[in-house]
């Protein structure tokens, strides 16, 4: 089937809904998908290929879904990404969707199907549907970006977390990429299974071919990398430091997309530590590597508020979405030998070492405002605790308070509906939302009618 162009006016009609599931429809289904995945994408809608009915195929790597007369009944939260489209080649765009949302549609057996999408399937339906209605991602772009012949430029993806795979996806979209390597495959959970890294399995449901050295020094990596000749090396996030032999493979060297406003934050854990040092902004920049850690030449840089309530799980998902964001344009720059080679200033650089098991600790001689912190950059992982009674009590939600009362720090001063309140160093601290040793997450509230929590008790001790 032939994917029309943004420029048809068939892309401009909305589509009607499926009254009978005919063999006709069916056929359809079988053609999109053919169609979508000879294309390399991850979603179509009938209107792409000339047919005005509502009915979309979508592949984000977790399997087909196959949609009749779909709409969305349900969503919540608000991000912004990169997307492209395939009846719009050479441009992409930054596109505020819903984070998530759920879709009530039919199947191809006329049964009703329910489902929920985040993260690239929530984006991917919304796209959907909104062809179905006759509108384009251009509509709804805050900037359209050109994009290189990605047949002219070929990129080997280093990257491990769920951080680095909305780049993955969106070079993956511009840019032929000739490999991704992440790290082995870790043995995870209580059932110590062997578990792949997100970016292993983002990259194997778009069919590209994965490494998994153990060390980028090993030779037989470095001579199967030289043979493939990239043009670029686009690191996200891999969890090694790459050796000066790797880096000189590349025509146009490594580039790194790096969670903080560098030369601030240099280092593994850039999110957490700027939200336990109470930054109040933060960002990603793009870097060209060099032996030295996050200390290359600066070519991009977006800076971000990090709002009051901001996590460590939520400024995640924003910083990882504008990391994509910015690549597309850092590798358009790149492409054309355009991209600016700015030097770091090393009088204001900063380092965020890696989390570890001491930084969980809350220690109530700090203030209320560095503990809410510290709560705020821990959630959802590892998680800040203290101790009630030798068992440990995480801490997900607190609210600070101003004023002092005379109390020692960590000791409960007032026990209300919302939670327990407890003095710091400066402050006290209410405790909103909590979760017991072995127990699920509640509010505190909840918490004090169920452990005896009463004024006068310290919280941190052993016992």
């Amino acid at each position: 089937m032939e994917i029309l162009k943004h420029d048809h006016p068939s892309l401009r009609r909305p589509a009607r809904r499926v009254r009978v599931i005919s063999r006709s429809v069916l056929t359809l289904l079988d053609d999109m998908q053919e169609t979508m995945r000879a294309a390399s994408g991850v979603g179509l809608a009938a209107t792409q290929v000339g047919v005005p009915r509502r009915v979309v195929v979508i592949d984000v790597g977790e399997g087909l879904i196959e949609l009749i007369n779909p709409e969305i009944i349900a969503r919540s939260g608000e991000e912004v990404a990169v997307e492209g489209c395939l009846s719009v080649p050479g441009l992409v765009g930054d596109v505020t969707r819903a984070a998530r949302v759920t879709v009530e549609a039919l199947d191809r057996h006329g049964r009703p199907v329910w489902v929920e999408g985040e993260s690239l399937l929530s984006r991917a339906l919304q796209h959907e549907l909104d062809h179905l209605d006759g509108i384009l991602f251009l509509d709804r772009a805050h900037s359209i970006t050109p994009v290189y012949d990605a047949a002219g430029l070929k990129v080997v993806f280093l990257g491990t977390p769920e951080f680095a795979v909305p780049s993955l996806y969106a070079l993956e979209r511009q840019h032929q990429l000739a490999a991704v390597i992440t790290q082995p495959d870790r043995v995870a959970g209580r059932k110590a299974q062997l578990c792949p890294p997100p970016v292993k399995v983002a990259a194997a449901g778009l069919g590209l071919d994965v490494w998994q050295p153990t060390s980028c020094r090993d030779p037989q990596l470095l001579a199967a990398l030289a043979g493939l000749d990239p043009d670029l090396l686009v690191v996200v996030a891999y969890g090694q430091i790459l050796p000066q032999a790797m880096l000189d493979i590349p025509r146009l060297g490594a580039i790194n997309a790096h969670a903080s406003l560098l030369p601030k934050y240099r280092g593994a854990a850039p999110i957490q530590r700027a939200i336990m040092a109470g930054e109040t902004e933060t960002g990603v920049t793009t870097v060209y590597m060099n032996r030295r850690l996050d200390a290359g030449d600066i070519i991009l840089q977006e800076a971000v508020k990090i709002l009051p309530d901001a996590t460590g799980g939520s400024l995640h998902a924003q910083l990882a979405n504008l990391s994509a964001r910015l690549l597309v344009r850092t590798l358009a720059l790149a492409a054309k030998e355009a991209a600016p080679r700015v030097p770091q200033d090393e009088g204001a650089a900063s380092y965020a070492p890696r989390l570890l098991p001491q930084d969980e600790v809350v220690d109530w001689s700090r203030t209320a405002e560095s503990i809410a912190c510290q709560v705020r950059a821990l959630n959802p992982r590892p998680g800040a605790y203290t101790l009630h009674r030798g068992r440990r009590l995480k801490l997900w939600e607190v609210r600070p308070r101003s004023g002092d009362n005379g109390a020692s720090c960590g000791e409960v001063v007032a026990v209300e509906d919302e939670g327990p309140v407890v003095s710091t160093g400066s402050g006290t601290l209410q405790l909103i939302r909590v979760q017991p040793e072995g127990g699920c997450s509640m509010d505190g509230g909840a918490y004090l009618r169920g452990h005896a929590l009463l004024p006068g008790q310290t919280l941190g001790r052993d016992h």
